[in-house]
């Protein structure tokens, strides 16, 4: 018996101490968001190179995108404040309280085909 799964495409933005590596964060909120008990769900995230900004006050932000796998049929309602919510969690977990977490999933079709680009590196395909 196999279970169905739904495909999300989110955009994290991420506010961090300057010092902090951007791999070093990719790498922590696949962890946290891959490890969520409270919904499982699968993760691969790519630096969007065009979103982080130079540094202010000693904090620098990031933007990252994700392609999550979700058991289920449908997204559940408040998917966007519990995917914050666990990324958050995870990141201050290993960085600190001056790291957060912002989370988007309502994009154009114009963004995502650009956002897929940069985590699989060709053209996505429209249905």
């Amino acid at each position: 018996m196999t279970e169905s799964a739904t495909d999300v495409m989110a955009v994290v933005h991420v506010t961090a101490p300057a010092d902090v590596d951007p791999h070093v964060i990719e790498a922590e909120l696949t962890r946290a968001i891959t490890s969520s008990r409270k919904q499982p769900m699968s993760a691969e995230l790519a630096l969007a190179e065009d979103v982080r900004s130079a540094p202010r006050h000693g904090r620098r932000r990031h933007g990252f995108v994700a392609i999550l796998r979700v058991r289920g049929e449908e997204v559940p309602a408040d998917f966007g404040r519990r995917l914050r919510k666990v990324a958050r969690k995870g990141l201050r977990r290993s960085f600190g309280r001056s790291v957060s977490a912002k989370v988007r999933l309502e994009m154009s079709p114009a963004e995502v085909a650009a956002y897929w680009c940069s985590v699989r590196g060709r053209p996505h395909r429209q249905v």
